[in-house]
């Protein structure tokens, strides 16, 4: 018996609006101080996806697209910190993770 090959699951980009697979988009999730980043994407709670591009990222917080996706007002701050945190961990940066 044959199986069929499963697609990988979409999600849309809170910024750009388009659908793109899960695993291309960076996962938040709303906590009770705010957003966080969902590393492993099973993190409880209100999850929204972002492009793991710097323009994405610019057009979220120019958009207010945190505040649409939380359903409530955000630092504007602190939304610029997690993205920069979460951009800069992609790139390698200094302040990136040692795996």
């Amino acid at each position: 018996m044959r199986r069929h090959k499963t697609a990988k699951p979409m999600r849309r980009c809170i910024a750009c609006r388009e659908s793109k697979p899960q695993d291309e988009l960076i996962r938040f999730v709303l906590r009770d101080d705010g957003p966080a980043v969902d590393t492993d994407g099973r993190a409880d709670g209100r999850g929204f996806y972002l492009c793991r591009s710097e323009e994405c990222a610019t057009t979220a917080i120019k958009r207010k697209a945190f505040n649409r996706a939380c359903r409530r007002n955000v630092e504007e701050d602190k939304v610029r910190r997690l993205i920069e945190q979460v951009l800069d961990n992609d790139r390698g940066g200094i302040n990136a993770k040692e795996s």
